[in-house]
């Protein structure tokens, strides 16, 4: 039985979000409802929880307008549940900061067993010496020494662009960490798009092979990383990237 946790379910029709709760606790887990997008945003910053299931179709307030809300105040998951299924729609929830993308209808197992794996990425990625995400020697991410410097456990970062320049801070998500991470275990070597899924989302298909160009195209805007003259991430066509930035010593 996966680890108790505190989930905010955010859907509109009544009967489903009752069948979600349901299926839910039966998981262990604590779980609230609301029907609208003002009552998610209040819930979110009422009460701190460990993960988001979004319907984006909501009344009033949209929820693309909340999910940004909870990407304004932090990092805490999301796993949208939509009607709104087109890749290019599942594509623009992910590029939004969501964690995955369920769409309508589905089986209420399958939103469980989805719920299960955005925690444990979560959780994993939350601590510095998770496995298959960031190894014990990685608790300090450093690169080009220390042009861009990474703590793995807030996941927060120091990017000294230039010379003169003023230092650059912010912070990575979970699946920026983890690609990060998994590049920085094998500097110079090319990964494929598979095995970057193995550490981002652990879900080959279409849409999420994709979103693995979401997360670098993510980490070069909030990096200074031009794919044209890359410091950091170099693109291999057809094929995936690999790490071109030096690995400072730990």
């Amino acid at each position: 039985m996966p680890d108790r946790a505190r989930i905010l379910v955010v859907e509109d029709e009544p009967r489903l979000g009752e069948i979600l709760r349901l299926y839910l606790e039966r998981d262990g887990h604590a779980v609230t409802v609301v029907g609208d997008g003002r009552a998610a945003i209040a819930a979110v910053d009422g009460e701190p929880v460990d993960l988001v299931v979004l319907d984006l179709m909501l009344p009033g307030v949209s929820g693309e307008a909340v999910l940004t809300a909870i990407r304004e105040r932090g990092d805490t998951p999301v796993l949208i549940a939509s009607a709104k299924r087109s890749d290019l729609e599942r594509i623009a929830g992910l590029r939004m900061g969501a964690d995955d993308y369920l769409a309508k209808p589905f089986n209420p197992h399958e939103l469980t067993a989805r719920v299960a794996a955005v925690l444990r990425r979560s959780r994993a990625t939350g601590s510095a010496g998770a496995v298959g995400v960031v190894d014990p020697d990685q608790a300090e991410l450093s690169f080009d020494g220390g042009r861009l410097v990474v703590d793995a456990e807030s996941r927060r970062y120091a990017l000294r662009p230039t010379a003169g320049e003023p230092v650059v801070r912010g912070r990575l998500t979970p699946g920026e960490l983890g690609l990060l991470a998994a590049l920085a275990r094998r500097p110079g070597a090319v990964l494929t798009r598979d095995q970057l899924l193995e550490v981002v989302t652990r879900r080959p298909d279409e849409v999420y092979d994709r979103v693995i160009d979401v997360h670098v195209a993510n980490l070069r805007r909030k990096l200074g990383d031009d794919a044209a003259q890359p410091w950091l991430i170099e693109t291999i066509p057809q094929t995936g990237y690999r790490l071109v930035a030096g690995r400072d010593p730990a």
